[in-house]
């Protein structure tokens, strides 16, 4: 006969229901990464499964194998324009991200359906873009990982790691055209010199205080800002059309393209249909200047 503490034991045993493994956190834990780069935001979501002591490639991963890098659900690769990645090109959209693994070699296959559980493994109907990238190797990282060590104007890296095995994707951001108005009297309407102020909001940002001078000219079929800062330097800047009346800025890099700048809107005022005043906005809704046109 059970004694009474075992008794009731017993019976808790038999009416509690059993504990859910996923109580206690999951094996593979989910994981969000994001760089921007030139305007072009890139967001990797991906399960992150742990060596524990194995070896990942080759041993947990079989050679061979075609892999969602992580676990669970597959990896997936966002972008929110056209990139380039090792120079081919990858257009704006959500994929899924698998690859076929192999010591010197993984053929890194960016496919259109992006929700697939990991056992799920595609065919190659609806590959979107095929990659051969050689391996590298690095210091050992017991959880996997992606993420971006390096960022320039243009350009970025994706690096996975695992165990040893280190693959780097070069991504490139593509310039977007540049918006011009084609009908020459509505272009010219902005030609002039104007005066612009900075705001409290652009001092908070940083912006020099006081007063600048701003030509607005043609070059071509583009209309080129020309301000002469408050500290008497000079900057250079084309203006891309985002809209009625509305402008974003674009400069141009070392190999001549041109790349609007994140986060800034130029938007110009009107009396008795003529341009006479802009307000300079930041991507917060912050106006950070004004400038009003000059006789």
């Amino acid at each position: 006969m059970l004694s009474r503490p075992l008794a009731s034991l017993a019976l808790l045993a038999g009416i509690l229901p059993a504990v859910p493994a996923c109580a206690q956190g999951r094996l593979s834990e989910k994981a969000s990464v994001m760089q921007q780069v030139a305007g072009t935001t890139i967001t990797i979501e991906y399960y992150r499964p742990v060596a524990r002591g194995r070896t990942p490639l080759g041993g947990v991963v079989y050679w061979g194998e075609n892999w969602t890098p992580g676990a669970n659900w597959a990896t997936t690769v966002a972008v929110d324009h056209d990139v380039r990645i090792d120079g081919s090109l990858l257009p704006k959209g959500t994929y899924g991200l698998w690859a076929v693994v192999q010591p010197d070699s993984w053929v890194v296959n960016f496919h259109r359906r992006a929700r697939r559980f990991h056992t799920d493994r595609p065919d190659s109907s609806d590959v979107a873009l095929r990659l051969v990238v050689r391996p590298d190797s690095g210091p050992a990282t017991e959880v996997l990982t992606f993420d971006f060590p390096d960022v320039s104007s243009t350009k970025t890296t994706l690096r996975f790691r695992w165990g040893t095995v280190v693959v780097p994707l070069r991504i490139s951001a593509m310039a977007p055209p540049l918006g011009l108005i084609a009908d020459p009297v509505t272009r010219r309407a902005y030609v002039g010199r104007y005066e612009a102020e900075t705001l409290p909001d652009g001092l908070r940002m940083g912006l020099e205080p006081g007063r600048a001078r701003v030509d607005i000219a043609e070059s071509g079929d583009t209309l080129v800002w020309n301000e002469l800062g408050r500290s008497g330097k000079g900057d250079r800047i084309v203006l891309s059309t985002a809209g009625d009346d509305a402008f974003t800025w674009a400069r141009r890099d070392s190999t001549g393209q041109f790349w609007n700048e994140p986060g800034v809107t130029v938007s110009f005022s009107r009396t008795d249909g003529r341009p006479t005043g802009f307000e300079v906005e930041m991507e917060s809704g912050a106006v950070a200047s004004r400038g009003t046109r000059l006789p």
